[in-house]
């Protein structure tokens, strides 16, 4: 693709100073053709990914047309809404991966963008008796413009500073949805019209979260991605080689809070009561960073594979906790994994090489290159 760096996902990933260059050698060489291997006559190097592609697209279309069918198979609410949970984190942890993980700015206070989506969508049905359809314009409308407020001088700070300014932000805006009574409810919140149809729900969070997924492996492999990348290992040097930072960020943690936003709003909307506990969660800050590290940071799918885990985990230790220490078991478990993979499990399997676990990978797959590489030949 014309223009595109060579930061790719599912690959070993480059230096600061090597992806900068490959930026650079990509735009001054953005008329070269993108396949080597047509110049040079050799057609093996390029079959591999394409049929790796076709492999991993063919998976993802069948898991999704799986899941697709499954209200249909007769499953309860029960399991409906649990599913349509999973699906809503994977959405939340993959817009949280986009200005913590590609960018490198980690969002302590990410959870406000969906209170206010939620309250913004519950005030406009309760107080002006819209539709709910009808509220999501303004829903992406209001949280974008917060978003650009605030991001526009916080993005200016940098690690643990931004984090703390976000958190702040966080608690303040819960503090005004407490007080501000007459519009949110305050402590007594607010009840919406009820919608009371799993399946309708569990097919939005499906939809959103495929779109989701698809939009990460595209970013990953596009230069806007490469240029996330590129500010979140190197700032200063990203901005030298002509990267507008500042734009840049900005308009990740715009397009991260109207999507974070949309999706409070469309959980008020199940819900029907919204109040600031509910709708601020504290929880929220701790689960969506632990799903996206746990899964990888800056990688397409390990935002997905670490809120499907953490999730399944959560829900495990929680059903079979006998001695009320489930938060105990978790808290173990969740150390012993990051201990093994400390980047993540995807970020173990593409370039693990600091742990036993990450080496033991490479080793096999530079094996299984190998019996390729030699099996070709052979032929």
């Amino acid at each position: 693709m014309t223009g595109v760096p060579t930061v790719r996902g599912g690959e070993d990933t480059p230096t600061s100073k090597e992806r900068g260059s490959a930026m650079l050698s990509s735009e001054q060489t953005s008329s070269a053709p993108a396949d080597t291997s047509v110049n040079t006559g050799s057609k093996r190097p390029s079959r591999r990914p394409r049929r790796k592609q076709i492999v991993v697209l063919g998976i993802a279309v069948a898991l999704f047309a799986g899941l697709y069918a499954y209200p249909f198979t007769g499953a309860n609410d029960s399991i409906v809404l649990t599913m349509s949970t999973i699906f809503m984190w994977i959405i939340l942890s993959t817009s949280w991966n986009l200005i913590s993980g590609f960018a490198g700015y980690v969002d302590f206070g990410h959870a406000v963008h969906f209170g206010i989506g939620g309250y913004v969508a519950g005030i406009l049905m309760v107080k002006q008796d819209l539709g709910f359809l009808a509220t999501l314009p303004v829903v992406v409308l209001v949280c974008g413009l917060f978003a650009a407020v605030i991001g526009y001088p916080l993005l200016r700070l940098r690690g643990v500073y931004f984090s703390i300014a976000m958190l702040g932000a966080f608690l303040a805006i819960r503090e005004i949805a407490l007080i501000a009574t007459p519009l949110t409810g305050g402590a007594r919140g607010l009840v919406l019209p009820p919608m009371v149809n799993r399946v309708w729900f569990y097919y939005v969070f499906l939809v959103g979260a495929a779109i989701m997924v698809a939009a990460a492996f595209w970013i990953r492999r596009s230069q806007y991605g490469g240029a996330l990348l590129a500010i979140r290992d190197d700032e200063d040097g990203a901005e030298a080689r002509g990267i507008s930072t500042t734009a840049l960020k900005l308009f990740t943690f715009v397009l991260a809070a109207c999507i974070t936003g949309t999706v409070g709003a469309f959980w008020a909307y199940q819900a029907t009561f919204i109040d600031p506990e509910i709708m601020f969660r504290d929880d929220f800050l701790i689960a969506v960073a632990l799903m996206a590290t746990l899964g990888g940071l800056g990688t397409a799918w390990g935002p997905p594979v670490g809120a499907v885990i953490y999730l399944v985990i959560q829900d495990y230790v929680w059903a079979n906790d006998t001695s009320n220490s489930f938060l105990v078991v978790f808290g173990a478990l969740l150390i012993v994994l990051v201990l093994v993979m400390p980047e993540g499990i995807a970020g173990t399997v593409e370039r693990g090489d600091r742990t036993v676990l990450g080496r033991k990978i490479q080793q096999f797959k530079a094996r299984r290159t190998r019996d390729e590489s030699t099996t070709e030949g052979a032929r």
